[in-house]
């Protein structure tokens, strides 16, 4: 899919509207059933180019943000044990390059968690572009993303350990309003 055929496309920078957005993590626990949560604080920028591909976005998540629903859960996540966020404070992700899959997109990055950097591909669906009338009807985009990492890669949680899987799956919908 090139930028001509996707309606209302624009070059510019996209703040993202962290109230339409969603950064969120699956885990099996035991082995039996997923554990869900997300992140409630993150800020980001997404800059497209006249050639998507040449686009790039940019992504810091409080760590400590964490929300699984389970007050117990989430102290045990900040801790020491899993994201050491008084150490380790931010999430980060930084696009390194865009390539196209089919009709979809990978967007390729690297991901820094615990002060580790992986790099990371995410696969994304460019959702397209429209107008937001609740933010005074501003040029807004929309894409999902995902990935499945191995938390091990980046130092979160004991290895080896039965309770909790090594594959963490990153599902993100986020949305973006053009600068002014």
């Amino acid at each position: 899919m090139t930028t001509t055929e996707i309606p209302g496309y624009v070059a510019g920078k996209w703040t993202i509207d962290t109230a339409h957005s969603d950064i969120a993590y699956t885990v099996k626990h035991l082995g039996l059933a997923k554990s869900r949560g997300n992140f409630t604080a993150f800020t980001g920028e997404v800059v497209t180019a006249e050639n998507i591909l040449d686009s790039s976005v940019t992504v810091e998540i409080d760590a400590s943000s964490v929300a699984s629903g389970v007050d117990g859960r989430d102290t045990h996540l900040k801790s020491e044990d899993f994201f050491h966020v008084d150490e380790h404070p931010v999430i980060t992700f930084r696009s390194t390059g865009i390539r196209e899959d089919g009709g979809d997109y990978v967007i390729d990055g690297e991901l820094t968690w615990r002060g580790k950097t992986v790099p990371v591909s995410l696969e994304a669906e460019f959702n397209g572009i429209g107008t937001n009338p609740a933010n005074d009807n501003a040029t807004t985009l929309g894409v999902s993303a995902g990935a499945t990492v191995n938390r091990r890669d980046f130092g979160i949680g004991p290895e080896g350990n039965a309770f909790l899987s090594e594959k963490v799956k990153i599902d993100i919908e986020l949305q973006a309003a053009l600068n002014a």
